[in-house]
């Protein structure tokens, strides 16, 4: 008999309740979490943005919407930068970034910037990074001033380090009220089950949605999580393609949402490039760094630092860290 019993409860209910307890704490073996009508409780996404772990609601299908395009003749800015490693000294490490703009009134080209390049010199990688973001938002302040009723694009998640010149940037960006969206190609969202966030909205939308372009919204939306917030969502731009993460701000979210921002950049799709917008794709490609040109690059930095007599000094501490990395650690 159940102890609760002296209490009043009902056994029945104390049986079922310790039943679905048990079913919670130990299902197989492992912890799964459900519902209290006993069935699996839904995952959610969940991330770590600048060291704070923050969870979306949980996912359902009523958050898809399939996509339309909107035809239109919106000025858009799409801006990328690759980064390589020049030299390796093992203590520190020169990079190279290879800037490409450019500004296209619907799908229609105006005028591109670059390719230019930069270089930089940083203890470590993370360093690079967030240099790298940095580049990138220059470039936008440069055309965004001329054209500052346009779309911005970003290949990568607008997420910046906290106090970096990086954030800084992006705060201007936001003071001026521009409209800028992050697609990243990779994204390491997951959902609480540990599975990748795109991929099990992916299964999701083809069981509801198949061959269909869609949006999943929200999957985070925070004022607070960062200077001007954060939303995030997931848009599938053909139904021939993968899907993609799409970020933007959550102040520019409340004035246009998710669906209407997935069926803008739905137009700008390419033949050659369903999916993903052809302006990110564009700048993308023209500033690719090939081994040839990162080859070329590199016997030109040693003819400037020979001038200065460092060319011999450099040489042997970027040897002795390709030898540990190809010869001890086994890298190539």
């Amino acid at each position: 008999m159940a102890m609760l019993h002296s209490s009043g409860y009902i056994d029945p209910d104390v049986k079922i309740l310790i039943e679905k307890l048990a079913q919670v704490y130990k299902l197989g073996g492992k912890s799964k979490q459900l519902t209290l009508d006993g069935t699996p409780s839904r995952p959610y996404p969940v991330a770590r943005i600048n060291g704070v772990k923050v969870r979306g609601p949980p996912i359902s299908e009523a958050r898809f919407r399939v996509l339309e395009e909107i035809p239109h003749d919106f000025e858009v800015v799409a801006v990328d930068a690759a980064a390589r490693i020049l030299f390796d000294a093992g203590s520190y490490k020169i990079v190279a970034a290879k800037v490409v703009a450019g500004v296209w009134k619907g799908v229609q080209r105006i005028k591109l910037l670059g390719p230019y390049k930069r270089l930089q010199l940083f203890d470590d990688l993370k360093q690079a990074g967030d240099w790298l973001a940095e580049v990138e938002l220059e470039a936008v302040l440069r055309l965004a001033r001329e054209h500052n009723s346009s779309f911005i694009l970003l290949d990568r998640p607008l997420v910046f380090s906290r106090g970096s010149r990086a954030a800084r940037a992006y705060e201007m960006i936001l003071r001026k009220n521009w409209r800028i969206i992050g697609i990243p190609k990779t994204t390491s969202l997951k959902v609480s089950s540990g599975e990748s966030l795109v991929g099990y909205l992916y299964r999701l939308g083809e069981k509801y949605f198949k061959g269909l372009p869609w949006v999943y919204y929200p999957v985070f939306e925070s004022s607070k999580i960062q200077p001007g917030g954060l939303s995030v969502s997931v848009a599938r731009l053909s139904g021939e393609a993968p899907p993609f993460r799409v970020d933007t701000p959550f102040v520019m979210a409340e004035r246009l949402d998710a669906e209407e921002t997935a069926s803008i950049l739905a137009y700008l799709q390419d033949f050659s490039s369903p999916g993903y917008p052809l302006p990110l794709k564009i700048v993308h490609e023209l500033s690719r760094i090939s081994e040839n040109e990162l080859d070329l690059d590199r016997s030109l930095l040693m003819e400037d630092l020979s001038r200065s007599g460092l060319s011999v000094r450099l040489v042997e501490d970027a040897a002795g860290s390709e030898y540990k990395s190809r010869y001890i650690w086994g890298m190539s």
